[in-house]
């Protein structure tokens, strides 16, 4: 096991906690071992501009600030995972749900793969599939949406193959280096979601 993933393990344990295990991913709760990780992602400015926000350098203090009152689940609407490659468990993202409370069966959500060299690999598209399905069988949403830059077309792609579509567009909604580009909006409903193999409760498998 590598130093990385024993500093990002969960209460000290050997090997992190999962709850979804996939085929080539696993989704696991987040914990406050992962902040050396999520500091390191904050601060990588290419990874945060695909990610819809503004580049900015970010300080442990206030990276802190922002994840702590998640990780001690005090947003009720808001359920996050950690995003581990298999077979080692190695964490390389975080992926979640949120603003599911509400009488329309509606949610958003939102993914990050932290590093460059783990991307384009069908990672991010398996555990897209996976919090899909989640939002889907156990909080029983109907319906799904994202938003992302038009540019940030491996993305596009890898949510496509999840099950997402485009439904529309922001026109020239982000500004990149002083060229102005759309948002493309995006969203799965339940009734069109195709399940991956490995379904997120263990009984639901073929």
């Amino acid at each position: 096991m590598t130093d990385e993933l024993q500093v990002a393990s969960a209460g000290g344990l050997s090997e992190p906690v999962v709850n979804i295990r996939g085929e080539r991913v696993a989704l696991g709760p987040l914990h406050r071992g992962l902040l050396p990780l999520i500091e390191r992602w904050d601060n990588e400015f290419r990874t945060v501009d695909l990610g819809g926000d503004d580049p900015r350098p970010r300080s442990v203090e206030a990276i802190a600030a922002t994840w702590e009152p998640l990780l001690r689940g005090e947003r009720e609407d808001w359920i996050g995972f950690t995003i581990y490659a298999l077979p080692d468990l190695r964490p390389i993202g975080i992926a979640n749900i949120r603003d599911f409370v509400n009488p329309h069966g509606t949610a958003e959500f939102g993914i990050t793969i932290g590093d460059k060299a783990d991307r384009g690999q069908g990672l991010g598209t398996e555990a897209t599939e996976l919090l899909l399905d989640y939002a889907f069988t156990v909080l029983g949403a109907h319906n799904v949406w994202l938003d992302t830059p038009a540019y940030n077309a491996g993305a596009i792609r890898a949510y496509e193959k999840a099950g997402f579509r485009e439904i529309g567009r922001r026109r020239e909604a982000r500004t990149l280096a002083g060229t102005r580009f759309d948002v493309v909006l995006m969203d799965c409903l339940a009734e069109e979601f195709v399940p991956p193999t490995l379904r997120v409760l263990p009984e639901m498998n073929g």
